[in-house]
Parts: C-alpha cells; sequence; structure tokens
C-alpha cells in the first residue's frame, strides 16, 4: 500500500505494473541472460556498479541488477527519495534467498547530488548507469567522466495497419497505455494508423474504459487539467468522439488527430490517434524525435512494408519493436537505447555467443 500510494498507482496498478517488469527477469529470459554471461571473456571493466533509478517506474532496479550479477560484479542501487521502497525490499527478498549476495548488493536512498555522499561512490564505482533526467544524466557525466551511461527520458507510440485485427490491436494497445498510468518510457503516447481510425478509437476507447475497472488509475494529479484542456480543444476543433465530455477521466481520452505531428501525451492514459495514407512518411514525421524515441507497437503490417519501416524507426533510435500489448513487457535480453547490457556492463562492444 505505502509503495502504491507513493508511486501515485492503484493497489491493482501497482500488481500489473509490477508483473510486467519482474516477468522479464525470471525463468526463460533470467536464463538464457546467464547463459550469455557465460560466454563473456574476461570483462574489460569490473568491479562495483552504481545504479541511479528513476522515479516514474517501481521495480525499474531488476533490470539493471541482472545482468551486472551474472557478470559477477557487486551492485549498488540508489532509490529516488520519491520512492525508497521497492529496491531495498527486493535486495532483503534477494539475500535472505541466496544469502551469499548479501554483500554484492545494496540499496540506499540520498538526495540526489550531495557531493559529500556521492564524491567517493562516483571515485569508487566503475559503472554506473543512470536512468531520469537529462540535466542529471550531463551532472554525473560531468563528475564522473568517462563512467556514465545515461538512459534519459524517451517515448513511444504504435503502428496498426489496415491489416489488423482491430479488437485484438485495441485490447494490447489499452494495456500498453495503462500499465504504469502512461507514465514509462515504452508507454503509449500516439497510434499511426493506416486503417480504419475512427474504428480503431472507438474500439481502444472501450478497452481503455475496461482496464479503468480492472486497473483503476491512480489518484489524478495535476495532469488532469492538461487533459480537461486536451479534451475542450479537440471539441472545439470538432474532433471529439460523441461523450467524450461525460466521459470519466480515469477511463482515458483518444482523440482522432488529423494533423500527424507527434505530441507527448499529458498523461492520465490519453491517446492520439493519427490517420496516415501509407507508413512510408512516418519515419520523416517522427524525424524531429531522432534519439528520444523508445519503443513502437506494430500490428497489420506484414513484408516489404514492415520491414522498410522497421529499419526506418531503427534508425530514428528506436529499440523496441513489438506487438500490442507486449510493448511494456521487455525481457532481459532487451537493448535499451540500442545497448547490449551485458556487454555494456562488461566494457566490450560486443558480445557474440
Amino acid at each position: 500500500p505505502a509503495l502504491a500510494r507513493l508511486c501515485n498507482l492503484s493497489p491493482q496498478g501497482l500488481a500489473a505494473g509490477l508483473e510486467a517488469v519482474l516477468g522479464g527477469v525470471r525463468r526463460g529470459p533470467a536464463t538464457a541472460l546467464l547463459a550469455r554471461a557465460r560466454s563473456v571473456g574476461p570483462p574489460a571493466v569490473d568491479g562495483p556498479v552504481l545504479v541511479v533509478l528513476a522515479a516514474n517506474l517501481p521495480a525499474l532496479a531488476v533490470q539493471p541488477l541482472l545482468p551486472a550479477l551474472a557478470l559477477r560484479r557487486p551492485v549498488l542501487l540508489k532509490s529516488p527519495s520519491a520512492e525508497p521502497l521497492f529496491a531495498p525490499a527486493f535486495v532483503a527478498a534477494l539475500a535472505a534467498r541466496e544469502p551469499r549476495l548479501e554483500r554484492a548488493v545494496a540499496a540506499l536512498t540520498w538526495r540526489g547530488g550531495e557531493a559529500e555522499i556521492e564524491a567517493p561512490l562516483l571515485a569508487g564505482a566503475r559503472t554506473i548507469l543512470a536512468y531520469g533526467e537529462h540535466a542529471m544524466i550531463e551532472d554525473l557525466e560531468r563528475r564522473a567522466p568517462g563512467k556514465v551511461l545515461g538512459y534519459g527520458p524517451k517515448i513511444s507510440l504504435a503502428a496498426v495497419g489496415s491489416g489488423a485485427a482491430l479488437e485484438r490491436a485495441a485490447e494490447g494497445l489499452a494495456r500498453d497505455v495503462a500499465l504504469f498510468d502512461q507514465r514509462g518510457c515504452l508507454s503509449i503516447a500516439a497510434v499511426y494508423t493506416t486503417g480504419d481510425a475512427l474504428e480503431l478509437a472507438r474500439l481502444l476507447a472501450e478497452a481503455l474504459a475496461r482496464l479503468a475497472r480492472q486497473w483503476p488509475p491512480g489518484p489524478l494529479d495535476a495532469a488532469a487539467v492538461a487533459v480537461q484542456q486536451v479534451r475542450l480543444e479537440a471539441e472545439m476543433r470538432g474532433l471529439a468522439p460523441p461523450g467524450l465530455a461525460a466521459r470519466p477521466l480515469a477511463q482515458g481520452t483518444v482523440i482522432v488527430e488529423p494533423e500527424p505531428t507527434l505530441q507527448p501525451s499529458p498523461g492520465l492514459r490519453t491517446v492520439r490517434i493519427h490517420p496516415l495514407a501509407d507508413f512510408a512518411r512516418l519515419p520523416a514525421i517522427l524525424a524531429p524525435w531522432r534519439g528520444r524515441l523508445q519503443g513502437v507497437a506494430m500490428a497489420g503490417i506484414a513484408g516489404e512494408e514492415a520491414r522498410q519501416l522497421a529499419a526506418g524507426l531503427t534508425a530514428l533510435g528506436v529499440s523496441r519493436l513489438a506487438e500490442p500489448g507486449e510493448l511494456q513487457s521487455p525481457d532481459a535480453s532487451w537493448h535499451n537505447g540500442g545497448i547490449d547490457p551485458l556487454a555494456a556492463l562488461a566494457g566490450i562492444a560486443e558480445l557474440t555467443v
């Protein structure tokens, strides 16, 4: 309950989010990553790893922790002051299950930027993984040059072709929107479609309303004002679907936006659907976001069109392509930002098995 309150999530929403993240580091994914780690020869870099975590997603700690331990590197997890609970609880449970890890992993919290605390830590760490805002990452890079691997804020979207089964696509998209109340780097903020945009919008709105009962959003926050503004603007432009004004904010907001420009979502499960004649234009539309794109959920796109679109998106920095409903469930092998976690932690250019 305390973790849910700190993360501004409902208990049901927190449980769903934890399952999505933890599923990526258990059983099959963990086995595969450990097998790859055994193939690594003498690493170019060893010693302690400092992981500076962001506050937007609980359980993020497990993603860098597993590959670091697989390479036998001790880890210090620095939790944000806004959410100091998950990492210590997970580390305690891990040490209880495997006592030999008790002296290899620690989880602490302090106010970021406190030089007296951080100077010896930055000096002693051989690798620093930093998740969060660009300003924080740049500050760490200035104080620990050559050690920092930064994962800054990014945006994700979906591409739904005319061949998609719309009901199935809408169900999957709703999951990728609703998890973590749309606050993750893999949360879908917009959908581009060459199919029936109005029908997809209707189905997605219905799917989000159903998920609002299963995974209620957390307490409405300052984003509510921004979402109301988006709804009002859509109504004034004649884009609001029937009944949008009366729909509770907790059920999400879906708008068909004819302008193709990608815009961040204001939150609270708000999605813009952009109709396109074809996907050949999409990389050019997204070009201003080069380097700040994370993942794309793709459905109903096949053959050469799919290959060309995937190549164009990858060239813009997209590091995850998945089916709708799977975008927010990466496993331990995911190359976040195009970076192989094992190769990065081993200090080698690439890892071959």
